[in-house]
């Protein structure tokens, strides 16, 4: 009777105990991982939102950055004859681009001289507001109804009235006064567009919803059926919080405000939300949350069954250490005596072995001598191991910072500090999967100095190394953190430009050129030396090899030597926008 009670008693108590830790443990679990997901659920969502926003006011920003290079291309003191010419030029410019649905230039006056399609010539546009701001400076205005083009345009698809956005800017004569201004009007269609093609796949999975609302608060663009809701009161700036709209429902909304693009264009006040259905944003972390329970329902079971059978293991050596002291008392010889002392079947062991008290005593001195000089010897091996330690952690970091040296040495060239071809590729293949994976733009522009042989011919290797180290700082100040520079080989240099567009690009290598030709090297015997750059460049398209990327822009560098050097040439691409020449 006593052994069964005792073994029951102890199961019962491992198990409850296994069961409430497991129990807790998966609830704890589980609230950390909810909330973990709910912060990332909020970051994924404004990070929807920042990204739709960088591409409106990117998207602006260079409409207004192609009026001003046209109008830095106007003569508009020269003879009429020539607006032929110039027309063709804003022909062109709203071809390159799909959502320009007219660009014209005024004069001072305001009346229309010339305009895409020939429409509204003639005609005075001296009210206008981007007439008016265009006189003053490059302006952008906001979304606003189609007055003089209503007629002259076809509506939208969707049945809605014909909107636009405004871009301006002076044109100037070569006397510095003012000759007119340079309007487009923007299709609001295009913000349509960046919205589906940056939430097609999301927005149709997740039921993501995007709203663009103005300054004030005014809708702008929104779901159909869906454009007289409200956006809720919000702190300003991008968060993501849990907002009940006018329809009642509660959503997981993200905000995020026009930061302006450029130095010119500062924004309009934009706001961008984005929200999605709570039942839908949450759904991964109700399924987590089943997942944990489930897992700690499992675990509570296992942990009881454990705890059962280590109490039956716990109860039964208490049997048998009883049964062996009864054989001692009885004097059976060779006696087996279990190892253990615990609860109170031990107590009979004491009382049947007392009589041996005197021998264990005897034998625990000379363990206690044994011991100590156990001791004595594993104090001793222990100071060994630990100068054994100090000199093993001294050679490891000494391996350790030639290691990271030897790497230095293996991706960067000696002479300038830039990187080699084959760091140069690694790390370029990297840039290439993510604008692949990504869908955005990289270009390369390879670059040669002109005439390089004569500089060593002349003045000796020793300034062509002192031409190359300044070129290389050169390309560091120019640019971004975020490009790549390699030295090839010689005087060739090659540069990747991620999340650049052709069009970024010559403007790039045109102000690296610009820079390389006002610099004045000094060289070593005293003096300076005046250098020039050829430069090519060439834009990534889906699915071309970096390789091919790398000999497009080769060639590129090649026929601008061809040309005279001292130039940027490039590969057109249709589907690139590329600055006027």
């Amino acid at each position: 009777m006593k052994r069964r009670r005792l073994g029951s008693v102890l199961a019962f108590f491992f198990a409850a105990t296994a069961a409430a830790v497991a129990a807790t443990v998966s609830l704890l679990v589980g609230e950390i991982a909810s909330q973990d997901s709910r912060r990332r659920i909020g970051e994924e969502l404004e990070e929807l939102a920042s990204q739709l926003r960088d591409r409106l006011d990117a998207g602006m920003g260079e409409r207004l950055h192609d009026l001003q290079l046209i109008a830095a291309m106007q003569q508009a003191d020269e003879p009429s004859p020539r607006r032929g010419a110039e027309q063709q030029v804003l022909e062109k410019l709203k071809a390159s681009f799909a959502q320009y649905s007219w660009i014209g230039f005024a004069d001072v006056q305001g009346r229309v001289l010339y305009s895409t399609g020939h429409l509204l010539e003639g005609v005075d546009v001296a009210e206008r507001p981007w007439f008016r701001n265009g006189l003053l400076g490059p302006f952008a205005g906001d979304v606003h109804e189609a007055k003089l083009l209503a007629r002259l345009l076809p509506r939208p698809d969707n049945g809605e009235p014909l909107r636009f956005v405004d871009v301006a800017t002076p044109v100037l004569g070569a006397d510095g006064a003012i000759q007119g201004v340079l309007g487009a009007h923007l299709s609001w269609e295009w913000a349509r567009r960046v919205v589906d093609r940056t939430f097609h796949v999301t927005g149709t999975v997740r039921e993501i919803e995007v709203f663009i609302l103005s300054r004030d608060g005014k809708v702008l663009l929104a779901p159909p059926g869906k454009e007289k809701q409200n956006l809720p009161e919000v702190p300003r700036g991008a968060v993501s919080e849990i907002l009940s709209w006018s329809d009642g429902q509660p959503y997981l909304t993200a905000i995020s405000h026009s930061a302006g693009f450029g130095s010119d264009y500062h924004g309009l006040g934009w706001q961008v939300a984005v929200r999605q259905p709570i039942e839908v944003a949450y759904q991964p972390i109700r399924q987590l949350q089943w997942a944990i329970l489930l897992c700690g329902v499992i675990a509570a079971l296992g942990f009881a069954l454990l705890g059962t059978r280590l109490a039956r293991s716990l109860s039964q050596p208490l049997l048998e250490l009883a049964q062996a002291a009864d054989r001692l008392r009885l004097g059976e010889p060779d006696v087996c005596i279990p190892d253990t002392d615990q609860y109170r079947e031990a107590a009979r062991l004491s009382a049947s072995l007392r009589h041996l008290v005197e021998g264990l005593t005897s034998e625990s001195a000379k363990l206690a001598t044994l011991n100590a000089s156990l001791e004595e010897q594993v104090r001793d091996r222990t100071e060994m191991l630990d100068r054994a330690n100090q000199h093993l952690l001294g050679t490891l970091q000494e391996r350790d910072e030639l290691v990271n040296r030897l790497k230095q040495l293996a991706n960067t060239d000696s002479l300038t500090g830039l990187l080699n071809r084959r760091a140069f590729f690694e790390r370029a293949d990297q840039e290439r999967r993510r604008a692949e994976r990504h869908g955005t733009s990289l270009a390369a522009v390879a670059l040669d100095i002109d005439h390089f042989k004569r500089v060593n011919d002349q003045h000796g290797h020793t300034a062509g190394d002192e031409v190359l180290r300044a070129l290389a700082r050169t390309c560091h100040v120019t640019l971004r953190d975020v490009d790549l520079i390699a030295r090839f080989g010689g005087e060739e240099f090659m540069l990747l430009l991620p999340d650049a567009s052709l069009a970024d690009a010559i403007r790039v290598a045109e102000r690296l050129r610009q820079t390389v030709a006002a610099l004045q090297v000094p060289l070593p015997a005293g003096g300076t030396l005046a250098i020039t750059i050829s430069l090519g460049a060439a834009v990534h398209r889906h699915g071309l090899p970096l390789g091919e990327l790398l000999d497009q822009a080769d060639h590129a560098l090649y026929a601008a030597k061809r040309a005279g050097r001292n130039r940027v040439e490039y590969l057109p691409d249709d589907t690139v926008e590329l600055p006027a020449d």
